[in-house]
């Protein structure tokens, strides 16, 4: 025999009216601990893209492997206000690779005292030297005139296990030609990706294992440099990214991400109020909505203080970044649409009544409520899966969906539907909202 959602909850008559003091009261409570701790954290509770630093991904030795917590506390005895997140890669054992995020903007002052965090621990370059050869202008025979650049008359294959950025390299280069006394050749580094017939459509500015280095140098001296860098290299910490994010862009994206969200509750504001031809029906949607987001933000600014003694829940010290924004605007998408499916049922209830009375938000509740569960409980499942197989990357997403989805359908039940009552009598001049919301034992 088939299962149906029916047998599995059958009618039910609860009261839900009745409790949404008590509920108005919990999420109140609950809001103003997560303001209290996003006061306390202050500006670490936003990631680098809001507030502008410093993110680096880090590499340990083969047999160096330290777990996240004691990288977090070596770490932070070098860099304030940093997070650090595990990379996972297939084909690497865990615990070898991080991205460690700081408001420090110093790209060099961050390597540095990083390298000073892991003495000794941290992947380093190493660099196999091809074949030298003849370089792109050696086959010129022409004189060259004074205000003509210098031939590049020299080129040899750089070939690294693990990618290097050209802007890496090259510093490293420039370093090296300094310390030779050879400063002033010119040079030129272009990636490749080992084929006979380079294509030219691979980016300087993307980490790269092939490189071609052409310079103006002979091809004893270019060996020599090469070599000389390839020493240098070997102890040199491969640091795999290192990118960092400048305050004015940081002061935009806030803007942005703030203007994002207002837009999006005005919007439903409208379209609610069009919608059900009531304005109290849109207020009330966007009252809820706004508890969403701010319970949201309220875990995401405690999760600092628990996450020491709930990291069997897998909860991190997570930040505002905007992977978190957009799981915010998605809660958004997700809470407003149950919202709708429930004044729906309300306004089919009210037929021709001018006011929504507690008893129709009881019933429209009771009769919707086994498609509430369902559709919040199949998000949830999805969700939790997302959290807690996702990976670090989208950690601080699941998470911020998770209490999303949780929270959306409590104040759709407890905030959204009995705050039609109370705003009807503020907009529509009718009884006092304490005895519309009185019901009989």
């Amino acid at each position: 025999r088939g299962l149906s959602m029916a047998r599995l909850l059958s009618a039910t008559d609860i009261r839900f009216v009745r409790w949404a003091p008590r509920a108005a009261a919990l999420s109140l409570a609950v809001i103003a601990v997560g303001l209290a701790a996003a006061a306390r954290r202050g500006g670490e509770l936003f990631d680098i893209e809001f507030t502008g630093g410093t993110s680096v991904q880090i590499q340990f030795k083969d047999g160096q492997e330290l777990p996240i917590d004691e990288v977090r506390r070596l770490v932070a005895s070098k860099l304030e206000s940093a997070t650090v997140s595990g990379v996972a890669v297939s084909d690497e054992a865990a615990n070898r690779r991080f991205k460690i995020d700081t408001s420090n903007q110093d790209e060099e002052q961050v390597e540095r005292l990083l390298q000073e965090a892991f003495p000794g621990r941290l992947a380093t370059y190493s660099l196999q030297v091809g074949v030298i050869g003849p370089g792109p202008d050696a086959a010129r025979t022409d004189e060259a005139k004074p205000d003509e650049p210098a031939r590049l008359v020299t080129s040899v294959p750089l070939t690294f296990p693990d990618r290097i950025t050209g802007k890496a390299l090259t510093a490293k280069l420039q370093e090296t030609l300094a310390a030779l006394s050879a400063g002033d050749a010119e040079f030129d580094l272009r990636p490749s990706d080992g084929t006979a017939e380079d294509d030219g459509q691979l980016s300087p500015s993307q980490p790269q294992r092939l490189w071609i280095l052409s310079t103006s140098l002979d091809e004893a001296t270019t060996r020599k440099v090469v070599d000389t860098m390839a020493k240098e290299l070997a102890e040199t910490p491969a640091y795999l990214s290192a990118n960092a994010i400048g305050g004015k862009v940081a002061g935009n994206t806030r803007v942005t991400a703030v203007y994002a969200l207002i837009a999006s509750l005005a919007l439903i504001v409208l379209y609610v109020w069009v919608r059900f031809q009531n304005v109290a029906f849109g207020i009330a949607a966007v009252v809820a909505l706004a508890h969403d987001v701010l319970v949201a933000l309220a875990a995401l600014a405690v999760s600092r203080f628990v996450a020491p003694f709930m990291g069997w829940a897998l909860v991190d010290e997570f930040r505002i970044s905007l992977d978190v924004v957009a799981a915010l605007l998605t809660i958004v998408g997700f809470s407003i649409n149950d919202t709708i499916v429930i004044f729906d049922r309300l306004r089919e209830l009210r037929g021709k009544a001018k006011f929504v009375t507690s008893e129709m938000i009881d019933r429209a509740v009771n009769q919707t409520l086994r498609r509430t569960i369902l559709t919040s409980g199949t998000a949830l499942l999805a969700v939790l899966v997302l959290y807690i197989v996702g990976g670090p990357g989208i950690h601080a997403f699941a998470f911020t969906m998770l209490v999303g989805v949780i929270s959306g359908t409590y104040s759709t039940v407890f905030i959204a539907a009995p705050l039609v009552v109370w705003l009807q009598h503020r907009f529509d001049g009718a009884a006092a909202p304490e005895r519309a919301l009185a019901r009989p034992a």
